[in-house]
């Protein structure tokens, strides 16, 4: 739906938009757990740039990514503090948009200090009050006196009252400033955002939206325009936002393109149809280490733990189940020697290195294995190499399932079969590959991505039916079909434990009615391994991690599941 609606001979405004920029964001974070620094000049380091700063250091003539020497010169007393790890900064990223979602699910969240919140829903739902018991100290960029027929003053003023709010519990809860920009679509809600800045907001109303675009200046200013079509306008003599209103749209289109053409021109006028988008947990979590130059084995190997450490922890605060892992490389270039050419390469994660449980441990050792595997994909090491970025990530999540579709939730309902063998022999479930081990992305030339597994999808469905079809007799004495008589609905679990049976006719199982004082030896045969293996992964993760039967006391699955659970 456009955001402005031609109807009866004048436009409609229906939607209220607020955009929220945290004040230096990781600035106000280590002033929050330094307190001691809150009003000296202070700056977060990453590398040997300045990131960020605060607000006073910035009265020194400190900006964003300047170099450190530089920074140090402009004000000695600079305070300077590492920011590399950016664990705090998305703990409370997290925090901040746990409090937007309380007044609507409508938020959507820009890296880690920025969101867009669509309020419109939430005004119509309360019926916002008249403009009259609205109006107050408010910022506006406009005359508010001059009234939108469709009635979208009152809406934003309501907006400006909701975001106000907001502001005051993020400050009460986290102890952070925030500015905001309130209008009726996305563009102009940022530039809003911008003007009183820093712990302030203004609105923005619709018929100043020419004016407040005319006032930017450099067509750079509006948001969504890059480096690239900056030099590309400019090339073409268009360097304000009024030389992109002027030209005519035939024109820019041979020069641009059609499509971004007519964006740029709506852009300039102050229109801006996009829709906020809720934001939900992402799809890929990674960090990066850039460096001046890494030529040695050993050292990219050294790094790569390192990140893959601090990466694990991401994603067990995440809580969700990573398919695949990245590697990111960027190789020195003589021309370029700050944005070389980055090269990706992934592969699928087998199940047995990741944790069974939502706080379980990750096998960095195979994992780490697995990256070098990577890297030799991505970088001849033959040959002499120099990169100047490494980066990791995880990708493509599930959820962890549970309940209904696991195996557990079924068996504690369902099955109370005597013990279970503990099955740790050589040919257990480390040695099982899923999928593919290597694939390569576009950059690569010599493979395809990979077929990522399904993880929760593929845990083993036995049903209630093929259970009792099979005559398992765990509520009565009826025996399993003989080998004459198959059983049309056996499964693999049946198989596995017939063949156990067979290879140990010792263990009380002769008739193989599981009673509760039957036991099973905790050595597998080698015919039973053979079983083992070729049930589905999951299962065999599962049944590895049962504990090992206690010949002199009975036990049943049942037991071992509320016991472990």
């Amino acid at each position: 739906m456009s955001m402005d609606i031609v109807e009866d001979g004048f436009i409609e405004h229906p939607r209220s938009i607020i955009h929220v920029d945290m004040d230096c964001y990781y600035a106000q974070v280590e002033m929050i757990q330094h307190p001691e620094h809150k009003d000296k000049p202070l700056g977060v380091q990453q590398k040997n740039l300045v990131v960020t700063s605060n607000y006073l250091a910035r009265q020194f003539g400190i900006k964003k990514c300047m170099s450190i020497q530089e920074a140090l010169s402009l004000c000695p007393g600079l305070i300077l503090i590492k920011g590399e790890d950016l664990t705090r900064y998305r703990q409370i990223s997290t925090k901040i948009f746990e409090i937007l979602q309380r007044y609507t699910p409508f938020v959507e969240r820009l890296g880690l200090d920025e969101y867009f919140i669509d309020v419109t829903l939430l005004i119509e739902k309360n019926n916002y009050p008249r403009e009259s018991d609205l109006l107050g100290n408010e910022n506006f960029f406009g005359e508010p006196d001059e009234e939108c027929p469709c009635g979208c003053h009152v809406r934003l003023l309501a907006a400006s009252r909701i975001i106000t709010d907001i502001r005051l519990k993020i400050f009460k809860e986290l102890g952070l400033t925030c500015s905001a920009g309130i209008a009726h679509n996305k563009l102009l809600a940022k530039l809003g955002g911008s003007i009183n800045k820093p712990n302030g907001q203004t609105l923005i109303y619709p018929f100043a939206a020419s004016s407040l675009l005319t006032s930017m200046g450099p067509v750079s200013k509006i948001p969504g325009v890059g480096q690239k079509m900056t030099e590309l306008l400019q090339m073409n003599n268009i360097t304000t936002i009024e030389d992109l209103r002027k030209i005519q749209l035939d024109k820019l289109e041979l020069k641009i393109g059609k499509d971004m053409a007519r964006k740029l021109k709506d852009w300039a006028e102050g229109i801006d149809d996009s829709a906020v988008k809720p934001s939900s947990k992402p799809q890929s979590i990674g960090l990066e280490d850039g460096v001046k130059n890494i030529s040695l084995v050993d050292e990219v190997e050294s790094r790569l733990g390192a990140l893959l450490r601090r990466l694990t922890e991401l994603a067990t605060e995440d809580g969700r189940i990573p398919v695949a892992m990245k590697l990111t490389v960027r190789k020195h270039d003589m021309n370029k020697p700050n944005s070389g050419k980055r090269e990706t390469r992934q592969c699928a994660l087998p199940q047995h290195i990741l944790p069974l449980t939502k706080n379980g441990v990750y096998d960095h050792t195979k994992m780490l294995a697995l990256l070098m595997k990577l890297f030799h994909r991505a970088v001849d090491v033959t040959k002499p190499f120099h990169l100047t970025l490494l980066g990791v990530a995880f990708t493509k999540f599930q959820e962890r399932s549970s309940g209904r579709s696991s195996i557990t939730s079924f068996l504690r309902k369902q099955v109370a079969v005597q013990s279970v063998l503990d099955i740790s022999s050589d040919e257990g479930i480390l040695d099982t590959k899923v999928g593919s081990p290597m694939s390569t992305n576009q950059d690569s030339n010599d493979a395809s991505d990979c077929s990522l597994p399904n993880l929760e999808n593929s845990l083993l469905s036995i049903s209630s039916d093929s259970i009792n079809s099979s005559k398992l007799a765990i509520d009565n004495d009826e025996d399993l079909p003989s080998e004459a008589e198959p059983s049309p609905k056996k499964t693999k679990l049946e198989v596995w434990l017939r063949e156990s049976h067979r290879e140990s006719p010792s263990n009380e199982m002769a008739s193989l009615r599981l009673g509760p004082s039957s036991s099973i030896s905790s050595t597998p045969s080698r015919k039973e391994s053979v079983v083992f293996q070729s049930l589905p992964l999951n299962l065999q993760r599962e049944m590895s991690h049962w504990p090992v039967a206690n010949k002199t006391k009975p036990n049943n699955i049942y037991k071992q599941f509320i016991t472990n659970k």
